[in-house]
């Protein structure tokens, strides 16, 4: 029988497993060492499984206890948001906030601007999504995003509402041995290997970005774009912010591409894309404060 089963049963499991002891998950719960005793004891009959081996020094979980354990943290979790959710209606205050974010977009402006809203509203759960070129935009428009960031000044949709939200600095670059590499007139790049990021959706299909002719790899993040690039294999454009540094160690070098802005540097427009309507309460409206200021709150302009 699972009728008399109680979240503060879980919550004794949880804390023994983390604390290590019942003695020190007394202490974490404020309880007396047995009455957490009595706990688990109470729990292991009711389930009709050992949780604990209690042979040793300190208490071990069985394997049926390991198994176990992850449900009580999953079940824990649930009543905390069903808690958080009943809070957002009496409060107005929403129990949680999505949001899709441009890889291109410096991810310390993004942390600043969700930092922002954390200190405002602790108790709201929020979930940030990775999602290059027309990703944000499916994202909101089909997924239930609240949010999204773009970098890309190609897409257009009525569905939603696009709002300046700064720019992204991209420069173009490749290892130091690479062929385009040491020039100083604008270099033609349409016989060379571009390393592009590939769209997850069809929002962007038949959009050329960049310069280049039909020599180009699609990878799907830009921690493998610059990987490449370090290694030799072929060129592209990449947000400032991610190769600073290799380029003051020598490891990447700029290009000036034919047709890819002045010296090889380019800006991009950063997006903030909603759905129109009103936002569902305080903490959103306080994001998208705090996300169109990206600009004005970084010492670089997102650039």
């Amino acid at each position: 029988m699972l009728d008399g089963l109680t979240l503060d049963q879980l919550r004794v499991l949880v804390a023994i497993a983390d604390a290590g002891s019942f003695r020190a998950a007394a202490a974490r719960l404020g309880r007396a060492q047995s009455a957490i005793s009595h706990a688990v004891a109470s729990l292991e009959s009711q389930l009709a499984v050992t949780l604990f081996d209690r042979r040793g020094y300190r208490p071990v979980l069985t394997a049926e206890g390991r198994t176990l354990l992850g449900d009580a943290r999953r079940v824990l979790a649930q009543a905390e948001g069903i808690k958080a959710r009943a809070r957002s209606f009496r409060t107005g205050i929403e129990s949680s906030l999505d949001i899709a974010v441009d890889p291109f977009v410096p991810s310390d402006r993004v942390a600043a601007a969700l930092g922002r809203v954390h200190g405002t509203f602790p108790e709201v759960a929020i979930r940030v999504r990775t999602a290059a070129l027309g990703g944000p935009l499916v994202a909101v428009r089909d997924r239930g995003s609240l949010f999204g960031l773009s970098v890309s000044d190609e897409i257009r949709d009525d569905a939603v509402i696009m709002e300046a939200a700064g720019e992204v600095t991209l420069l173009a670059v490749a290892a130091p041995d690479h062929p385009l590499a040491g020039r100083e007139a604008p270099a033609d790049v349409g016989d060379q290997l571009n390393i592009l990021i590939a769209d997850p959706t069809e929002v962007t299909a038949g959009i050329a970005y960049g310069a280049g002719g039909s020599r180009a790899w699609r990878v799907d993040d830009l921690e493998t774009k610059r990987a490449l690039l370090l290694a030799g294999v072929g060129w592209g454009n990449m947000p400032a912010h991610l190769v600073a540094a290799d380029i003051a160690g020598g490891r990447l070098v700029r290009l000036a591409p034919r047709g890819i802005g002045k010296g090889g540097l380019t800006r991009m427009p950063v997006y903030l894309i909603r759905r129109s309507g009103p936002l569902p309460g305080p903490a959103a409206s306080l994001l998208r404060e705090a996300l169109l200021r990206l600009d004005q709150d970084s010492s670089d302009g997102l650039a």
